[in-house]
């Protein structure tokens, strides 16, 4: 699956290359964490830090850098603590769980944003911008631990959606180290509305929301 991944974002970007400037980077920004469930048993009890790193590439449209098509290919990590008070019972894979109880989530994906990147004039090699599209997800795994004890880092998988997709948008500012480098800074929000868990017994939908801190290269 990742190998699969990785080489369709490498032709992807090669074919699009040929027609149009591209720049490319690497991104570490840490970010926040948080859940949200339909089923008003279900809370957040805990949000959590985690990070998004890995390569960025910005293919400028008609080779005008104003304008760009933002992607990338990232390991993302999410963790969230959720609290579950329902009657009816709470199984992750071959486990029950006592409720009340409390879950903290740790989930690895892929992620591929896809959004389009609006650039400033440069002002004493400062350039700000601007950008709205869609990020997707990619489960690679997941771990859990419960306040009950019966989950202590278990595999959790099979209760994690597979797929994920989300809004994202941001906006920051770049600074030129001349030459071809220059460094970014800047706010990301992902609001991601598919249900990110497929726990058996619950009738519910559970989203992931992320506001991150944008570090990043580019050369």
């Amino acid at each position: 699956m990742k190998r699969t991944i990785l080489i369709l974002v490498l032709l992807s970007v090669s074919i699009l290359s040929r027609g149009q400037f591209i720049k490319l980077g690497f991104q570490a920004s840490p970010h926040l964490s948080w859940m949200k469930s339909s089923d008003v048993n279900i809370s957040n009890q805990q949000s959590r830090a985690g990070i998004k790193y890995g390569l960025e590439a910005d293919l400028f449209l008609l080779k005008v850098p104003r304008y760009s098509l933002n992607t990338g290919l990232y390991i993302s990590n999410h963790s969230f603590k959720a609290r579950y008070n329902v009657t009816d019972p709470l199984s992750m894979g071959n486990t029950t769980l006592t409720s009340p109880v409390s879950v903290q989530y740790k989930l690895n994906y892929i992620e591929i944003p896809l959004d389009i990147k609006l650039r400033s004039d440069q002002f004493y090699r400062m350039t700000y911008f601007g950008q709205f599209g869609i990020t997707n997800l990619i489960n690679i795994s997941a771990s859990a631990i419960s306040t009950d004890g019966k989950l202590n880092s278990a595999n959790v998988s099979e209760s994690i959606g597979l797929y994920n997709m989300g809004m994202l948008m941001g906006g920051g500012v770049e600074y030129d180290l001349g030459g071809n480098t220059a460094v970014n800074c800047g706010i990301q929000y992902a609001n991601y509305f598919i249900d990110a868990t497929t726990i058996k017994g619950l009738d519910e939908k559970t989203t992931i929301k992320t506001v991150r801190l944008v570090i990043g290269v580019m050369f």
